[in-house]
């Protein structure tokens, strides 16, 4: 192995020091953002497998990338002619479980097709999680998914939780470019700015991945309900959902739910009931 020179460490050394001071400097200075760690985690194979073996339920693996595929569930309904939902799920280490549970929870008795894909990174799907690859990934998860479920982008409604709020407006953006578009989008306590860091020692320091909502709404065309819960534990309150409602204004219906917190949404009866409705009323 070659060395290194001295030269070749003074320009390592500088380089580490100004990526530090800049992570700093903006963590002092910088206006001050909600910051998180992805809780990215590998899901075991008997968990997945056992994941796929609920009833009505089975394993889909998609290609988003060279290289990179996603692990997800979904489940195909009886009928053909059919709306589907695609949830992108919010920061879970359980993401493709709880995702499960919050779409049976929202069909119930409905023969509604629904998929869930975990994000690079997360439930063993490859690579890591860095938003300008899960923003990639974000339309190209629609785009496989009606690929291989031979769908129609307009029986696609898209539900975004939390930084999957996010995820799913990136993903609702790109797909306003063509038609058919997807038929709505649902966001449950969407994060509007926020930090997301890969888990490390030096996480504090790191400037991480800026996950800023608003400048994308504008391409979004498709119709958008937005249910935020007053008492959300994790926002710090209902502000950023309640911006980003402003922002899309006419095109956006707000609900705002008294007393319930963020991670409360995904088993709100409440919320499976106004989704359901928005859902139905946008039936094409």
């Amino acid at each position: 192995m070659k060395k290194i020179g001295r030269r070749g460490f003074i320009i390592l050394t500088f380089a580490t020091f100004a990526a530090i001071s800049l992570g700093l400097c903006r963590r002092i200075f910088g206006a001050k953002q909600l910051r998180f760690p992805y809780l990215n985690k590998p899901l075991p194979a008997p968990e997945y497998t056992a994941l796929a073996a609920k009833p009505g339920w089975s394993a889909s693996r998609i290609t988003v990338a060279p290289g990179i595929s996603l692990n997800g569930l979904v489940r195909r309904p009886q009928a053909a002619d059919t709306p589907w939902v695609l949830f992108y799920q919010g920061n879970d280490a359980e993401m493709l479980r709880v995702g499960q549970a919050f779409l049976s929870g929202l069909a119930a008795d409905r023969d509604w097709g629904l998929a869930i894909f975990a994000y690079r990174g997360y439930d063993s799907s490859a690579g890591e999680p860095h938003l300008p690859d899960l923003a990639a990934d974000a339309p190209e998860i629609i785009t496989q998914l009606c690929a291989s479920e031979h769908l129609e982008r307009f029986k696609v409604h898209v539900v975004g939780f939390s930084i999957g709020g996010h995820i799913a407006v990136r993903a609702m953006a790109v797909a306003a470019r063509t038609e058919p578009r997807p038929a709505s989008l649902t966001l449950l306590a969407p994060v509007n700015d926020i930090v997301m860091v890969p888990r490390s020692f030096y996480e504090r320091l790191d400037p991480g991945d800026e996950f800023q909502t608003a400048p994308f709404l504008d391409a979004v065309s498709a119709p958008v309900l937005v249910i935020q819960g007053t008492a959300d534990e994790a926002l710090g309150g209902p502000e950023q959902g309640h911006a980003i409602a402003i922002k899309l204004g006419s095109r956006a219906r707000y609900v705002e739910l008294q007393g319930v917190g963020h991670i409360a949404l995904l088993s709100s009866e409440k919320v499976f009931a106004i989704t359901r409705d928005f859902i139905t009323e946008h039936i094409k």
